[in-house]
């Protein structure tokens, strides 16, 4: 049986939201420094003319999907021209769903999404998911 390794990046992005539905302050438009975080796991590559060898994936091939797909839509966004509620577990799924299939080989394995330093919301893969 072969060893499977987790791997993971931080991304970090700024975007501003309203929850209009919500009888707390966040129901007004306010703005939050979001913390990304993408876990993935897989065998390590050993094919030695694999460019990935000895890697579950390149980091910088993962670096470069998260901010395609994600990054580079959400940051200095206003969220809720993208989501139809913008929580962070609205947006957990959202983020899941769309990394699922393009990080292979390596399965997507956790998503976190921490909205302040003191509160986030996390997605994990079911074996069933993936």
């Amino acid at each position: 049986m072969e060893d499977i390794v987790k791997i993971g990046r931080i991304f970090w992005f700024e975007a501003a939201h309203d929850l209009p539905n919500h009888e707390g302050k966040c129901r007004l438009v306010h703005g939050h420094s979001y913390k990304l975080i993408i876990e993935v796991e897989g065998p390590v590559q050993s094919e030695i003319l694999n460019p990935e060898a000895g890697m579950v994936m390149d980091y910088g091939r993962l670096k470069g999907v998260v901010n395609d797909l994600v990054i580079d839509r959400l940051d200095h966004s206003y969220l809720n021209d993208i989501f139809p509620n913008p929580t962070a577990e609205n947006m957990v799924i959202y983020i899941a769903t769309i990394l699922k299939h393009q990080l292979l080989p390596a399965k997507l394995t956790k998503v976190e999404l921490w909205e302040t330093r003191n509160s986030y919301a996390k997605w994990e893969a079911k074996d069933e998911n993936i």
